[in-house]
């Protein structure tokens, strides 16, 4: 086992910096991208699975929720102006924010506008994150911010960008497991 591990490639700290540093750099560029994948939620002691459809445009989005075995769409649209969720059964919600109407009418307690970094591999910026580990090429492998423990357990390559494939975040009364199947950037 110990001569298996000898053979992998370790990056000294200060080269695993300067890729994150570049990764990160490369990644805040994206100001407009769409993903596709599916959702797993999983709060007190409820559970769901679904499909998500996540298109963003610098400050305006729209999330499709498609749920299982027919159980109908969620489609979430805010902008700097509100945001306004959609039922499957076509009743529409409106609030001042995503994370407060999210709650409201599907009982998840996440952090959304977080989220929408998380899911690039970075921190929000200007909050404070720890517990901060890199991978072997310098990306976001865990952290903990806003009282949630992110974990990026796989990337893809997007274009020549590697973007998370599959996280994994856990609040103090959610987790999310998200696997990311298409991003188009």
């Amino acid at each position: 086992m110990l001569s298996g591990c000898s053979s992998l490639k370790h990056l000294d700290e200060d080269e695993q910096l300067k890729r994150w540093d570049k990764h990160q750099a490369s990644v805040k560029e994206i100001l407009a991208w769409k993903i596709t994948g599916r959702l797993s939620v999983k709060n007190f002691n409820d559970s769901a699975m679904m499909n998500i459809h996540w298109a963003h445009s610098n400050d305006a989005y729209e999330i499709r929720l498609i749920a299982a075995l027919g159980q109908g769409t969620f489609l979430i649209k805010g902008s700097n102006k509100g945001v306004s969720i959609q039922t499957p059964k076509n009743e529409i919600f409106t609030a001042n924010t995503l994370d407060q109407l999210i709650y409201e009418q599907l009982r998840w307690d996440i952090d959304l506008n977080a989220l929408k970094f998380w899911i690039r591999g970075v921190p929000e910026p200007n909050i404070k994150y720890s517990q901060f580990l890199l991978d072997e090429n310098g990306r976001l492998s865990d952290m903990k911010q806003s009282d949630f423990t992110v974990s990026v357990l796989r990337y893809q390559d997007s274009n020549g960008l590697f973007l998370p494939e599959k996280l994994f975040i856990k609040g103090k009364n959610i987790q999310l497991r998200l696997i990311i199947n298409n991003w188009d950037i």
